[in-house]
């Protein structure tokens, strides 16, 4: 049985010894495109007819890049260990971009499909939608009407976090397995018998993730808010937290990625995967 600590461990490994090599990628793919991205929500907030459709394309873009960019270090980290090549990396998250693409419109259709009956109880509660889209807050009988839909909601984010635990390792097995689809039944079965021990591990890193993003952006856009006029679409306080909150993620994707990684690579064992890397 693969142990939390253990996995961490080398993790942490990872970073410390190959963190150089794998910082033009990470600064490209996690930090500078998602900062720029960011530093647009004002203008996506004002953006009408064509101009928001190509902001809308600037952030597909953005979330292609880094997602091949978390794929390529997951591909880095999950080699074995002492065995971890920049290049491999680089070739893998290349040829099974387009697949881990296909893999996760998938897991995003399933989602979209469980939560059509919440969507359904809540149209069908009689609460008034319309009022509150015109700025006038909801009195808690109009809420009460809610109350079905919300537990269902509650109901299904029980369920996606626990799917979650249990997919943890997919993109890994999408990279070296060469697996489309089917790497989602192979990663609830590489993850038998882990579930609570990852389950705390999302929630800790869930945790910890969103204090340090909170922190990151009312900090460094509070103070650039203070010294500086935070006026206009692109104001120096929106460019400033969207870079801080950017460069806090790039960490911790750096961190989560190696988990990943380290994760399949302690579940599969340390053999030889030249005939995959190949």
């Amino acid at each position: 049985m693969a142990k939390i600590g253990t996995i961490w461990d080398r993790a942490v490994d990872f970073v410390r010894d190959h963190a150089g090599r794998a910082m033009p990628v990470l600064l490209a793919t996690q930090f500078a495109v998602p900062a720029i991205n960011g530093s647009m929500n004002g203008l996506r907030a004002e953006a009408t007819g064509g101009t928001a459709a190509a902001l809308g394309l600037v952030s597909i873009v953005a979330v292609l890049v880094s997602l091949w960019g978390a794929l390529y270090l997951i591909a880095f980290a999950a080699q074995p260990d002492g065995q971890e090549q920049h290049g491999v990396a680089v070739s893998l998250a290349k040829r099974r971009f387009l697949p881990m693409i296909g893999v996760s419109i998938v897991l995003m259709a399933i989602l979209a499909v469980l939560a059509i009956p919440g969507v359904v109880l809540a149209v069908a509660s009689g609460f008034d939608f319309t009022s509150v889209m015109n700025g006038v807050p909801p009195q808690p009988a109009e809420l009460a009407k809610l109350g079905v839909a919300v537990l269902y909601f509650l109901a299904l984010a029980l369920v996606v976090l626990w799917v979650s635990a249990r997919l943890l390792p997919v993109n890994a097995v999408v990279l070296l397995e060469r697996r489309g689809v089917g790497a989602i039944r192979r990663a609830f079965e590489l993850t038998r018998g882990m579930t609570w021990k990852l389950i705390g591990v999302l929630i800790l890193y869930g945790i910890v993730a969103g204090i340090a993003v909170s922190a990151a952006q009312f900090v460094v856009g509070g103070i650039v808010g203070l010294l500086t006029a935070s006026t206009g679409t692109l104001s120096p306080t929106i460019i400033a937290a969207s870079f801080a909150v950017a460069a806090v993620s790039a960490a911790l994707a750096l961190y989560q990625s190696a988990f990943v990684g380290k994760l399949y690579r302690d579940v599969v064992g340390q053999q030889d995967d030249a005939a995959v890397f190949a």
